[in-house]
């Protein structure tokens, strides 16, 4: 037969068995853990018990609770008898570092360890070396693209270029030529001509036209072609027909008397196929 309830205001954790304290490395006995199911169950149902249905509540609903706190309670006792079997390392001695200012990184590196769930202080090395090399890798990619990005700024700054991988490049300065000559090169119609005759250099207008050289901003580029092409000849044959077109153009500007302009051309026009 159950035992009876506990009077009214009575302790029920005063009068239930107390659970049996598990010694470390010892399984705790069937009764032991019966005792300490019954008692946790009473504690749950304490209000219950105490109420006019005390005794329904104990014969119906204390029995489960209890069968289910007590499989609990075996499985746990397996757990922490499993546990004792393994050896645990004393925990290293603190380090005691200068304080210094880490990257965001390096200062994540302390919880590595623990985040993945311990292990040995070779594997927590291990660790730390990988992260830390890993941290140099990205700091050396970040400078070497700023010293890039520098470098090109300076570059367009002053207006000089370099050619692509396997190309050649050159210049042909137009800003001292008349002003209908560097208005013609200007368009894009000549320019494309002047690429087909080529053979596949292209050609840019680049610089700012500077009448006086003596009041050029510093770092500031005469007005000038910039020739690209895959071969040297091609560059050097698309610069000769810069120059000729230019020159040819700067004649027709001085009106000579007696030079017919079927021999010359028309001001303001010219053909790189004819070369007039």
């Amino acid at each position: 037969a159950p035992p009876p309830p506990p009077p009214p205001g009575a302790s029920v954790s005063a009068s239930a068995p107390r659970a049996t304290k598990h010694v470390y490395g010892r399984r705790k006995t069937d009764e032991e853990l019966d005792e300490e199911a019954e008692a946790m169950a009473e504690s749950t149902l304490k209000t219950l018990l105490e109420g006019e249905n005390g005794d329904e509540v104990r014969e119906k609903r204390l029995p489960p609770l209890k069968a289910k706190l007590k499989e609990k309670l075996r499985k746990a006792d397996e757990e922490q008898a499993g546990k004792a079997t393994t050896p645990v390392a004393p925990p290293p001695p603190p380090k005691f570092e200068a304080a210094q200012e880490r990257e965001p990184v390096m200062e994540a590196l302390a919880f590595v360890p623990g985040v993945l769930g311990g292990g040995s202080d070779d594997s927590s090395s291990m660790i730390l070396r990988s992260m830390a090399q890993l941290q140099e890798g990205r700091n050396r990619t970040v400078q070497e693209t700023q010293d890039q990005a520098a470098e090109m700024a300076a570059m367009l700054a002053s207006g000089n270029t370099i050619a692509p991988a396997g190309m050649f490049i050159e210049e042909f300065e137009i800003n001292d030529y008349p002003e209908i000559a560097r208005k013609r090169i200007s368009h894009r119609e000549p320019l494309a001509a002047i690429e087909e005759l080529s053979g596949g250099a292209k050609l840019w207008i680049k610089g700012q036209y500077h009448a006086d050289a003596r009041k050029m901003p510093e770092g500031a580029r005469k007005l000038f072609v910039e020739i690209t092409g895959p071969t040297q000849i091609t560059v050097q044959k698309a610069k000769n027909e810069v120059r000729k077109m230019m020159e040819a153009l700067a004649i027709r500007t001085l009106n000579i008397p007696g030079v017919s302009r079927d021999v010359i051309g028309r001001a303001g026009r010219y053909d790189p196929a004819t070369g007039k």
